[in-house]
């Protein structure tokens, strides 16, 4: 914008150094020159610039007299001039411009701020913040790029590693920014990454494997037993190739095995023999044929033979004791009234046990029997007692035998009371727990006898179907019950056998093939008639009516007993009776007939036994079979009676078991498996069972 300059009042009366003075007086009149240039007034009102001062007539309007001519005033200079402070004053000849400055619109009196973001008209890169300001404005770059905010380029946070991500994720650059993503194994929200458990819940191990966590990750690996990568997992069969030897029978297991091994073979892998013996003809067929404690041919090893007469004995040679050699008899605790024992080995530890029949109970209101069975250690010491009761009456005696075939030793008690006459007897199965508990046993299940007053058993094939029979006697009808398997531990309807004079207690039956037809007969002693009773199986089960033999002595038998004692290759019977006086003798002719007994003396007087009063074997070594009878007088113990080998015998003195008041029952094993036969008695009156080991 321009401007006219005027004076504010009319100089023409005032001195030229007046008119100096304010250079913004007008005059009243026109200021126009006379138009001759000579610069004075020309009859007009004001002089011109560059006139010279008149002191009658003012300088034109925007002039001042300065000089002694009249001047252009600069009103911008003098800050006279009325443009906005936005604005650029420029002077002119006799007056100024007013002109908004750049960043702002007007008519340079009045000046407003342009906003250049708000109209485009800035020059910022895309990707950069236009910030308006007082007349212009300025250029920023956004978050995520760099630059001058004309030109911006974006920042790679991920390479720069400015971005915040975690360490388990990965960082993702954008345009102006970034993302994060937690890496797998890993949830999150690329911040804050946290391990992933999967095997909480999306491992892909095989179920037989175990799954480790690890960061951002997992593994698989086989338990044992198994073998692959871990996503996949196979059992290994411990059994490929077999590492049982001696022809032992491998069952795979989880990583492991088991060995059955061969009759006389022991270890995890079926490669020793037991205790004491050897193989020493190197044949699988027949096991472990040698005691080195015991075989004068293999005395302590293969080969290592004794002298000529000599017997082994503890692995070294001698000459053979003239009579028998008993040890110290060693007693445990049997507190359930024992009354007859039973050895094998019912845990298939290669150690025989011992199996008792108890009478827990002989009243005619609460009868009852039970079964105690005491494991071997293989040294003839005994552990603990395991105990078994369920028997409806008292049980008097015990045989172990596989009545199911599931190849474990069952027991069987025969059960039954003399002061019951009508009430019949009963045998008692005892099932063993097998692989889930060797050696223990369930509570058993009962089957009748059919007779009443049923005391002694022995358990056989006899109709060679594969499945356990029992016989029993019963004392008080004189009868024999003879009682069929029928598998799976089941007994079938008895059938009785009657026999004349069989009554007594000590009335005993035993299994045995007397004829060498392969099938089991039955011998039966008679105390009242002192008689033998023979009954031949005809190879179906049934039997032959019963043969008997009489004794020389007309004196009492009782317990049975077998061996070759006269040396001839043929099987003989022993039994004791005349109330401990005499031990008999009758001879086996090897087709089931015998002649009648002969007597060898045992005592100069009577002396109580029992039922179960004699076992036989070569208890010193010498190749003869000698006998132990059964003494149950109030202090108890055990005769000897050395055999001569021509079916007589020799008396010893008793050898005391110190308890008292007296034995039950005897039976004979190798219980340390020295090659020598050890004694085992049951005394129901002190409540103890009895080992008495070979000197030997």
């Amino acid at each position: 914008m321009s401007y006219r300059k005027s004076s504010l009042f009319s100089c023409l009366a005032i001195p030229a150094f007046s008119c100096l003075l304010f250079a913004s007086c007008t005059s009243a009149g026109p200021s126009v020159a006379d138009g001759d240039d000579n610069g004075d007034a020309g009859g007009q009102g004001c002089l011109a610039v560059n006139a010279p001062c008149d002191a009658t007539v003012p300088c034109c309007d925007g002039l001042t007299c300065q000089s002694g001519i009249c001047t252009d005033v600069n009103e911008c200079a003098l800050g006279t001039d009325n443009c906005d402070a936005n604005a650029a004053c420029t002077n002119t000849a006799d007056s100024f411009t007013c002109a908004c400055n750049a960043g702002y619109s007007g008519d340079g009196v009045t000046c407003t701020d342009v906003n250049d973001c708000a109209l485009g008209t800035d020059n910022c890169d895309p990707n950069a913040a236009c910030t308006n300001t007082a007349g212009s404005f300025t250029c920023a770059c956004n978050a995520g790029y760099s630059g001058d905010g004309v030109t911006c380029t974006d920042n790679d946070e991920c390479a720069l590693a400015t971005d915040n991500c975690d360490a388990n994720a990965a960082c993702t650059n954008t345009a102006g920014s970034f993302t994060c993503a937690c890496n797998a194994g890993y949830s999150g929200d690329g911040v804050t990454c946290t391990d992933v458990d999967e095997c909480a819940a999306t491992a892909n191990c095989d179920v037989n494997a175990t799954c480790t966590n690890t960061a951002g990750s997992y593994t698989c690996a086989c338990n044992l037993g198994y073998s692959g990568d871990g996503a996949t997992c196979t059992e290994i069969d411990e059994c490929a190739p077999n590492p049982c030897q001696n022809d032992g029978t491998c069952t795979d297991g989880l990583s492991s095995y088991s060995c059955e091994c061969l009759p006389t073979y022991e270890g995890t892998s079926c490669e020793a023999c037991e205790g004491s013996l050897a193989d020493c003809n190197g044949r699988t067929s027949d096991g472990c044929e040698v005691n080195l404690q015991s075989d004068a041919s293999h005395c302590s090893a293969c080969d290592s033979a004794c002298a000529a007469g000599e017997i082994c004995s503890n692995g070294g040679c001698q000459d053979p004791p003239s009579g028998q050699v008993p040890g110290t008899p060693t007693s445990v605790s049997a507190p359930h009234n024992p009354l007859a024992p039973a050895v094998a080995d019912v845990n298939k530890d290669g150690e025989l046990d011992i199996l008792v029949a108890n009478a827990e109970s002989g009243s005619s209101t609460t009868p009852s029997g039970s079964l105690s069975v005491f494991h071997g250690n293989g040294d003839a010491t005994v552990q603990p007692e395991l105990y078994t009761t369920g028997a409806p009456l008292s049980s008097n005696a015990v045989v172990a035998v596989d009545v199911n075939g599931d190849g474990w030793l069952d027991a069987v008690t025969v059960d039954g009371q003399t002061n019951l006459p009508t009430s019949n007897g009963s045998i008692s199965v005892y099932r063993n727990l097998g692989p889930s508990a060797p050696g223990t046993f369930g509570a058993p299940t009962s089957f009748t006898t059919g007779t009443p007053g049923s005391v002694h058993l022995c358990a056989a094939d006899f109709d060679l179907d594969g499945v356990a029979d029992i016989a029993t006697t019963s004392v008080t009808l004189n009868q024999v019950s003879v009682i069929m398997g029928t598998g799976g531990g089941s007994f079938g309807a008895p059938t009785l056998i009657s026999i004349a004079a069989t009554g007594g207690v000590q009335s005993t039956i035993a299994c045995r093939d007397l004829n060498g037809d392969g099938s089991s007969d039955l011998v039966v002693t008679s105390p009242g008639s002192a008689r033998l009773s023979i009954l031949l199986n005809q190879g179906n089960g049934s039997f032959a009516a019963p043969a008997a033999y009489t004794n020389s002595a007309n004196g009492q038998t009782a317990g049975i007993a077998f061996g070759d004692a006269d040396g001839d290759g043929k099987l003989d019977i022993l039994s004791n009776g005349a109330a401990g006086r005499y031990l008999f003798f009758f001879r086996g002719n090897g087709d089931g007939t015998f002649a009648s007994g002969v007597q060898s003396t045992a005592s100069s007087s009577a002396i109580a036994n029992s039922a179960l009063g004699v076992v036989a074997s070569d208890f010193n070594g010498d190749g003869k079979l000698d006998a132990y009878i059964l003494v149950t007088t109030s202090s108890g113990g055990v005769r000897p009676m050395t055999g001569n080998g021509n079916g007589t015998f020799v008396a010893g003195p008793v050898v005391s078991t110190g308890t008292s008041p007296g034995l039950n029952a005897i039976a004979v094993a190798d219980l340390d498996a020295d090659g020598y036969d050890d004694l085992v008695l049951t005394n129901g009156g002190s409540g103890t069972l009895t080992v008495i080991p070979n000197g030997l």
